[in-house]
Formats: structure tokens, sequence, C-alpha cells
């Protein structure tokens, strides 16, 4: 018996009750969920799927998993259910979203993206709608690119689209993938126009700044690439002038002696001299007059 989109939790009940045989374990097991006895009908319904697994069995174990908020089973049951019956992908849909709605008034971030993951895998073509802010919200790092686009498909006005990308952009940032994030954040400032976006700019500086410094002993070229474009967003900040002098020192290990010592000299005259960029500066310009330039004068961040 079917018993795709039931919402109600009688009708559920009585779904289930109707599914398995009068007498035996699966029997019995029935009878406990429909007197809501949910442990009970589980613990004779898991073995039973070990043994003799069957769609009628998964949906069983789907339902009461989720009755006692073991969501992680109940998705697990869900997606065996849409593996062992296609035809019952929709039931199997039906039953993720509500194992999606028990993590978010759970604020579970770990369930909630295993069973968007799931409702992805199982049903493709179903939108997310609210999950994928609600997803968003509590996620600690970035979502997958589809939930995030869904997010912004759902998005009610610009603020949130912008607080979207700022927030995806800062997630994929921590975790290394500053090229990706720049794109997100270039996005944010493009729409901010001359109002600006202080998270976006901010962001995008430091994505600069990294990526220049991990390429400043292998690719100096790029490197400087990347210096430039931070410093050119706001010179006078204390990495957009970390910037200059980590252009300084691309310039200098391009045999750019000169525009290495602008570059260094731009710092000196654009802040309080005593700074300890001012004094980084100073000394890596010192040692460019004195045609002495170790390797030990390498660039530090503020």
């Amino acid at each position: 018996m079917r018993v795709a989109g039931l919402r109600s939790p009688w009708l559920l009940v009585l779904g289930i009750a109707a599914c398995g045989p009068p007498g035996g374990p699966e029997g019995v097991a029935d009878r406990d969920y429909a007197e809501g006895r949910y442990q009970e009908a589980l613990a004779v319904y898991a073995p039973l799927a070990e043994t003799e697994p069957s769609p009628s069995l998964w949906a069983k174990i789907g339902a009461s998993a989720l009755r006692l908020g073991q969501l992680r089973e109940a998705t697990a049951a869900y997606q065996a259910l849409a593996s062992a019956a296609p035809d019952r992908a929709d039931e199997a849909a039906e039953g993720l979203e509500r194992v999606i709605e028990a993590a978010e008034r759970r604020r579970d971030e770990v369930r909630l993206e295993e069973a968007v993951s799931a409702l992805r895998a199982v049903a493709p073509d179903r939108p997310l709608g609210r999950h994928a802010l609600n997803l968003m919200q509590v996620a600690e790092g970035p979502v997958a690119a589809s939930d995030f686009a869904a997010a912004l498909a759902v998005a009610s006005d610009a603020r949130t689209v912008d607080s979207l990308l700022v927030q995806q952009a800062g997630a994929l940032a921590a975790t290394g993938e500053c090229t990706e994030a720049i794109e997100l954040y270039q996005a944010a400032l493009r729409r901010a126009g001359r109002s600006g976006n202080r998270g976006a700019e901010a962001g995008v500086v430091d994505c600069f700044f990294r990526l220049g410094a991990m390429q400043l002993m292998t690719a100096p070229d790029s490197a400087e690439a990347w210096f430039r474009s931070a410093a050119g967003i706001n010179a006078t900040t204390p990495l957009g002038r970390a910037a200059m002098v980590g252009l300084g020192d691309a310039r200098l290990r391009q045999g750019d002696l000169v525009g290495a010592a602008l570059a260094y000299q731009t710092i000196l005259s654009s802040g309080d001299r005593s700074d300890s960029l001012s004094t980084v500066a100073a000394a890596k310009l010192n040692a460019l007059v004195s045609a002495d330039v170790p390797d030990s004068l390498s660039m530090e961040t503020p």
C-alpha cells in the first residue's frame, strides 16, 4: 500500500498498520507503531530489513526513526526506499522533507545537510525553497553550490542576497577556496555600487593578499598582480598597506629594484613611521640602498 505524501500523523499510522501482515513480528510492530510505541516498532523493523529488506520496511523504518528523532536513521531509510522502489521516490522525498523540517527545528546542521543532500539525490528536480535558506543560516562552512543557488533563488530582498553572497564567500575563504570566494565577493561589490559593501570589500582584500602571499616565492608575477589588486581597493588600511609591502617584495623578486623601492616608500608616506609595517618597509628600503637584500626581510602581515 502506498502512503506517499501522508502528512497527517493519524493517516500515516493507519497507512503503516495496513501495510504489514496481520500476524508475525512485522504485524506486531505495525500495531506498536499505531499505538505510539515507536521504539518497540523500530526494534523489530530494523532487524527485519537486514534479513528481508523491502520498500515497505524502509518506509516504516523511516517513519519510526523520524518519530523518535533519529534523523540520521530516518534519512538513510528514505534513501533506501527510493533506491529499492524508484516508483516510490516521491514518497521518499516527502519523508526526507519531514526530516529536513525536524532538523531545522532542532537547528541541527549536520542532520540538515545530510537530509538535504539525500533529497537532492532522490529528487534532484524538487525545489528546496526555504530549506536552502535555513541551511545557510545554520551551516558553519560553505554549502554545496546547488544549495547556495537555491537559497539565492528564494531570497526575498536585495539585502538578503548580498548577505548570502558574503556569507558563502567567507565560508569558502575560510576553507582555503579564495579563488571561488573572490567571485562572490566581487559580485556583492558590483551589486553595492558606490554605496559599497564593507564585508565584501574586506573579504576580497584578504583573499587577494593571501593569494599573493602564497605565490610570492614561486610565481612573483602572479603575486604582484594579487598584491596590486589588494592595495588598489584601499591602500590605507593595515591589510592594504601590507599588500604594498608584498608588492615591493614581488617586484624585488622580479629584479625590479626601483619598483620595489617605490612600493616600500609608499608605506612610509602613508602611515605612522613608528608602526610595525613602516618599520618593515624602512628595513627593506635600507637594504635596497645598501644593495643587501637578505631573504630574512620577507613579507610580514599586520
